[in-house]
């Protein structure tokens, strides 16, 4: 909510601890949507690490991430959508004319978050991401949207966040790269990888992973199955489902991962979301 101090709007800012309740309250909503309608999904990323290393939240993490096999996972978001739920709804690329990425978010449409990182600022709210899980042969495809994935984050991202100081030869690569794609629409890239996936899924395929959703390429490939068995964890106040394959995922992903990362790691990994209740 909003308050009024000498005629100038001063916005609620939530806690973390606010933050951490409203996502939980997301998910929430999601696991009695999929319970209902028979749709398996799990947590993963950094959820999945949380659960298992924290029994919930990472402490410094402030996002959660679920997966869903592709066939559910379309069905899944089409009965979000007939829901037409007051508070959670859908942002994906089909129901907005500017959104881009290849995966949708459930938004608690009752709060705002503020934007500091897009060129063209897009508010959105307090979300869960909800990723499709694909299955494919061609390892191919993965290196493709990944290119793909990595121009459309230059194309839409400010340009202070393309300079990592990791070289000087790559920050200056990446900032023609950024004055290039000035003129382009990210949702050209999210289109290509949408294509890039119709043409090489396959649904008895032998890997498994997701495509052009991150920035970690062939981290994301499984051997096909790799998530069809499940278990349920503890996560903050409720029971996860997680993928009983979770020690081959995790150490794919994150290596040692019961080590705790350094305090430098920790602050490149916090996303600082800030929020604010909308009025009411």
């Amino acid at each position: 909510s909003c308050s009024i101090q000498g005629g100038s709007i001063v916005k609620q800012y939530l806690s973390k601890e606010e933050l951490k309740d409203c996502q939980m309250n997301i998910l929430k909503f999601i696991d009695r949507v999929c319970k209902e309608n028979d749709i398996p999904y799990f947590v993963s990323y950094g959820t999945l690490l949380g659960a298992i290393r924290h029994k919930g939240f990472i402490p410094w993490d402030d996002d959660i991430d679920i997966c869903i096999y592709r066939e559910d996972y379309n069905r899944f978001l089409n009965v979000v959508k007939e829901m037409k739920d007051e508070r959670y709804q859908v942002l994906d690329y089909d129901s907005s004319d500017w959104y881009f990425q290849n995966f949708a978010v459930i938004l608690d449409t009752d709060t705002v978050i503020e934007d500091h990182i897009k060129v063209k600022r897009h508010d959105t709210s307090v979300f869960v991401d909800v990723f499709p899980v694909e299955q494919f042969d061609d390892i191919k495809v993965i290196d493709k949207a990944h290119l793909c994935a990595t121009l459309r984050m230059i194309s839409y991202i400010q340009l202070q966040y393309v300079q990592y100081g990791d070289s000087k030869l790559k920050d200056f690569c990446r900032k023609i790269m950024w004055y290039l794609l000035r003129p382009v629409n990210p949702r050209f890239f999210g289109k290509r990888i949408e294509k890039l996936i119709n043409k090489y899924r396959n649904p008895s395929g032998q890997y498994e992973g997701l495509i052009g959703c991150g920035k970690d390429g062939r981290k994301e490939v499984f051997p096909a199955g790799m998530y069809k068995e499940l278990i349920e964890v503890p996560f903050e106040d409720m029971m996860v489902p997680i993928p009983k394959n979770y020690d081959e995922f995790l150490t794919q992903f994150y290596g040692d991962y019961m080590q705790i990362p350094s305090q430098e790691e920790i602050d490149y990994k916090s996303h600082g979301i800030k929020a604010y209740w909308k009025e009411k």
